[in-house]
Formats: C-alpha cells, structure tokens, sequence
C-alpha cells in the first residue's frame, strides 16, 4: 500500500479478521492490533516519511503454532537495539517513544531487520492459542 496513514484502517481490517479465525480472544486481538498500528505507522511516518510514492507492506503468514506479521518500508532503518525505556522518569511527559515497547509488550517475538536498499522488516509473532494450533491446517486456513 502507499505510505498513506488513512490506509492503516485497512490494516486494521485484516487483523481484525485473521484473529478471528484464529479464535483470539478480545485483549489478544486488541493488543495485536495495537502492535500491528505502532509497526504500520512507523513504516510510514518513520520509515518512508509520509512519501506516499514509498510502498509499505503487511503480510499475515498463518503457520502451525504462530501467527507472524512483517511490515516492511522502503526507508533507511534505525537501531531498534537502542530504544529509550518509556517508563524513565525523563519519558514520562513525551507524547511519542512508546511504540517499540508496546510491540514488545504484546507480542511473543519482535525481530527488526534492514536490508539495504530494500527497507526496513519488522516481524510480530504470537502464538496461536492451544485450541487452534492443531486445526489451524484444516479448511484451508
């Protein structure tokens, strides 16, 4: 998609329903959702600068066990390694900072990569719930 914020909702859609037929319950959903939005909004704002001729995309990859979602931008990358703890006496005001603490707060694993020339990959994953990983290969899905 292009590095438009009002396109994020779309984003929004789709996890919304591939929790769903995962059988997630409502927090896991909401907290998936609220990673997936940190990551989607970085691509564009952080990682493409709001250049709507950039491209940003999301793939939801259902795998026995997990769910992982990679956002990857077309921008320069960052040093995911060094994020400033947003619960420090010296954050506490600021309206920003917050998203590669909530990613990591909500999901299972959180891998940042960059490949040169390509962009920036985040990859979310979180484990499917033991009453839907084993039928997670049936109907399709």
């Amino acid at each position: 998609m292009a590095s438009r914020v009002e396109f994020v909702n779309l984003v929004h859609a789709a996890n919304d329903e591939v929790c769903r037929l995962l059988d997630f319950d409502e927090d896991t959903t909401m907290n998936l959702s609220l990673a997936l939005h940190e990551a989607t909004v970085n691509a564009i704002k952080h990682g493409n600068r709001l250049d709507s001729s950039k491209t940003v995309s999301v793939i939801f990859q259902m795998r026995p066990g997990e769910l992982e979602v990679t956002i990857r931008d077309q921008g320069n990358g960052f040093d995911a390694a060094r994020p400033e703890d947003p619960r420090a006496e010296r954050n506490l005001e600021k309206t920003h900072g917050r998203g590669l603490f909530l990613m990591r707060s909500f999901m299972d694993r959180v891998e940042f990569r960059h490949v040169a020339g390509e962009g920036m990959v985040v990859s979310l994953t979180k484990r499917v719930p033991a009453k839907r990983a084993g039928a997670e290969g049936e109907g399709g899905e």
